[in-house]
């Protein structure tokens, strides 16, 4: 979420009484919200036992303030998880490593001029809502590649889980960057959370910075555990969060893979002895663009208060493939996004859950 934070950002239109509307989902283990704008789900409370209960997704702190009406759609009641199709930035990244180009936000890349893609930033309509399940559509502008997008919410009537699925429809064949958007809360207590990941190929700095963003990690640099990645001043642990300083981190962990049962991103809520964790399909989106915010944002709405970390199944150069190209040397230089057909759509489906104990439960 590199670009969508300080850069130029066109607004989305909205009444406000549109902006708020939201559909609730309730259920034995938990309770969720989901909004129009931007289709985005959250705040979501997920049930472990008769005394724990975990909300698991981020709001942010500004949602729904008084200033927060200037915003950008993508920026102006974020909170918890959206899609973002196509994936990525659309601003000038600025300085790039050598052997890293510039590239247009062009159709064939999915391009449509917003950050993160034109459902992040507006209203989405309901085709269908009960309180087990809702079912959200957005049609895109005639002019673009994409013609529509759905996505269904659906809770596990018998567990602290939510299934979802996401459908892209093309109005002719073209190749875009897609990703999901799962941003989780971190309690403001130094190191409460821990991050899981399955096997990996490696984790790779973003390369170039944030404008108005405190980094302390090497760019463009490959480190093999999250708990010692290539720091600027030595070797960085991210592995628990929130840390004692301020910074503000993206990252792409190649070729992410669980175990069995176990999902391939998990977050452990140490002061629940509570595990969250999604699974997705990683054949369609094989790596994970982690976003770490750790108070490193000084500018609005920002204001050194942050504190979330994105959990972003991708197919996708970082967030830079509508507007940078790596090297061919580089192990993302394939991460071109997906291919997207007028003869059919493209579909995919991803489970986000709770648990009490180390054991992850049966899918």
């Amino acid at each position: 979420m590199a670009g969508a934070m300080n850069g130029p950002n066109r607004m989305a239109e909205r009444g406000d009484n549109e902006s708020r509307r939201a559909w609730q989902l309730a259920w034995d283990f938990g309770s969720a919200e989901v909004q129009a704008l931007g289709g985005m789900l959250g705040p979501v409370s997920l049930r472990l036992d008769d005394e724990r209960e975990l909300d698991i997704m981020h709001v942010a702190p500004w949602a729904s303030t008084t200033g927060a009406s200037a915003l950008p759609g993508l920026l102006r009641r974020m909170r918890g998880e959206w899609p973002c199709v196509p994936f990525g930035r659309t601003d000038d990244p600025g300085a790039l490593p050598a052997g890293w180009r510039r590239t247009a936000d062009d159709d064939e890349a999915g391009g449509d001029g917003w950050m993160h893609g034109y459902a992040a930033n507006h209203h989405w309509h309901c085709i269908d809502s009960t309180p087990q399940r809702v079912h959200l559509a957005i049609d895109y502008p005639a002019d673009s590649a994409i013609a529509r997008v759905e996505r269904v919410i659906a809770v596990d009537p018998r567990a602290a889980a939510l299934d979802i699925s996401l459908s892209i429809w093309s109005r002719r064949a073209s190749r875009a960057p897609v990703g999901l958007h799962p941003t989780f809360r971190v309690p403001p207590t130094p190191g409460r959370v821990k991050v899981v990941l399955g096997e990996h190929a490696g984790i790779h700095s973003y390369p170039t910075a944030a404008p108005g963003a405190v980094s302390r990690l090497v760019p463009d640099a490959r480190s093999a555990s999250l708990s010692a990645m290539a720091g600027v001043d030595g070797a960085l642990d991210l592995a628990r969060l929130p840390l004692t300083m301020p910074t503000e981190e993206l990252m792409q962990v190649s070729t992410l893979t669980g175990a069995g049962d176990a999902p391939p991103f998990a977050l452990h809520y140490l002061d629940y002895d509570a595990f969250l964790g999604m699974w997705w399909d990683t054949a369609q989106l094989p790596d994970l663009m982690l976003w770490i915010s750790n108070a490193g944002r000084i500018n609005y709405p920002w204001m050194s208060r942050h504190l979330a970390i994105g959990a972003e199944p991708v197919n996708s150069l970082f967030d830079l493939g509508r507007v940078a190209r790596a090297p061919a040397r580089h192990p993302l230089a394939d991460r071109l996004g997906v291919a997207l057909s007028p003869e059919q759509p493209w579909r995919t489906r991803y489970r986000i859950a709770a648990w009490p104990n180390a054991t992850p439960p049966t899918r």
